[in-house]
């Protein structure tokens, strides 16, 4: 193991070029090479100094991320050699998965005074890192996807009700007061919730969304049981709940409500309800379906998404947004849309909002084979779409009532079958199962023209009458 140790910090030493980076004994880094500084993006000035631990600070800043990747484990503060493969944030977003070999550096009394890292982004071999460790890993890499795509810059627009809705985020990240996420499907409520969740107080606990349109109220409440019961067992943070979501609210079932209202008092004390809703929840109330005391532990905030179309100026911001996006995860060719595309999303309706958005610059991207997205990779779906939006409404059927379009109803059978008996009345009435004074009686007082005689009233068999 000794000579090992030696022929690994000759090799790292003597390449200059090596990612390297030195930790003290409180695990503080207090070197790090130009090839780390080429590797991650950031400079020794803004790393040299930091503490490796855990815990990440509530700011969720991505350099912690990045600390917390280099902390040893505990075989590695006792004075073992080990090695590991993880993944390291870079300054611009990305990641890089490499290597970790950790080499303590002891002093006479056997104690770890310093800790070496060599990081190999090319290395892809098998590892002798603990499970912990590889857990540890694991969980950073999904750290550092969830801060990436959730942080405070995630959430894209600039017309004024998008920044009101990132100012009232800011105060939210610094409490854990409930609220409520009022717009339509597709507007960005989810991607809301949990940009606040990953930058605010509750980023190390979990968080967990409940749909009350798909779930059932045995769900529900089986699915609360559960998280209380496994908040009461662990000690773990992340197994705590932090933000607990009810998706649609307004479609929350009463016994889950007062379940809630019954035996989660302690635990939301802690945790954070947030509601999202297509409509103000107030109605909701007044309606008699939401409890006045459940509805008061979402009403601290009420955060408004509107609609898309509402917000025409955000369109092309999001568009480039989600075609970088496709760029780097789907590795599609476009850039950037033509201004024929963009005169086309603006005029678009968007009635699935952002996500539809979403999806449509997606499969104009594996459509294209250009830097610039034309009208011919917009899928068909959107077209007919836009088609549809520019054919003329249909006109709306005046106010009628029940009587009015009974007659009509009426109206329209009798011509009907008397159409298909050659205007024959006996076989009509036969056909309608009433008598020939009736049918006439009918005829006459719907204005329908009768070429024979009334028949007279003892001929009249029928007792309902007529109107």
């Amino acid at each position: 193991m000794a000579k090992r140790r030696r022929n690994l910090l000759d090799a790292v030493l003597a390449d200059s070029s090596s990612a390297v980076c030195v930790l003290d004994g409180e695990r503080r880094i207090r070197f790090f090479s130009p090839g780390m500084e080429q590797l991650t993006g950031w400079q020794a000035s803004e790393v040299e100094g930091l503490p490796c631990t855990r815990g990440i600070a509530d700011r969720g800043a991505e350099i912690d991320l990045l600390t917390a990747s280099l902390l040893p484990a505990m075989p590695v503060l006792e004075g073992a050699l080990e090695s590991l493969s993880t993944v390291l944030p870079r300054k611009n977003g990305s990641s890089v998965k490499a290597q970790l070999t950790f080499l303590p550096v002891l002093d006479d009394g056997g104690s770890v005074v310093r800790i070496l890292i060599h990081c190999d982004a090319r290395r892809r071999g098998n590892t002798t890192a603990s499970l912990s460790q590889q857990l540890h890993a694991e969980v950073t890499a999904l750290r550092i996807e969830f801060r990436r795509r959730f942080a405070a810059e995630s959430f894209i627009g600039r017309t004024p009700p998008i920044r009101r809705a990132l100012e009232q985020a800011e105060l939210l990240r610094a409490s854990s007061a409930g609220y409520t996420i009022t717009g339509p499907s597709g507007s960005g409520r989810r991607h809301f919730a949990k940009m606040v969740h990953a930058t605010g107080t509750h980023s190390e606990q979990s968080f967990v969304p409940l749909d009350c349109r798909m779930l059932t109220a045995e769900q529900v409440v089986m699915t609360l049981r559960n998280l209380r019961q496994l908040a009461e067992s662990e000690t773990a943070t992340h197994k705590n709940t932090g933000t607990l979501v009810l998706l649609d609210a307004h479609l929350c079932p009463r016994e889950v409500q007062s379940w809630v209202l019954d035996n989660l008092g302690d635990q939301l004390r802690q945790a954070r309800l947030v509601a999202t809703t297509e409509v103000d929840l107030q109605t909701v109330v007044d309606d008699g379906w939401m409890l006045p005391d459940f509805h008061q532990l979402l009403d601290t905030l009420q955060v408004r998404l509107p609609p898309l179309h509402h917000r025409p100026d955000d369109i092309p911001l999001l568009a480039q947004h989600f075609i970088q996006e496709s760029a780097r995860t789907q590795e599609t060719s476009a850039e950037s849309l033509s201004a024929d595309v963009l005169r086309e999303f603006q005029f678009y309706r968007w009635p699935g909002n952002v996500r539809e958005l979403q999806a449509v610059v997606r499969q104009a991207c594996d459509n294209s084979f250009d830097t610039q997205l034309e009208t011919d990779d917009l899928p068909f779906s959107f077209k007919a779409g836009l088609e549809a939006q520019s054919l003329p409404p249909t006109p709306a059927a005046g106010e009628q009532s029940l009587d009015a379009i009974l007659r009509q109803f009426e109206i329209d059978v009798l011509r009907q079958t008397l159409a298909a008996c050659n205007d024959n009345k006996a076989e009509a009435a036969r056909r309608l199962g009433l008598t020939r004074p009736k049918l006439y009686r009918r005829l006459k007082s719907l204005g329908l023209s009768s070429d024979s005689p009334a028949p007279t009233a003892g001929n009249d068999t029928d007792d309902g009458g007529g109107t």
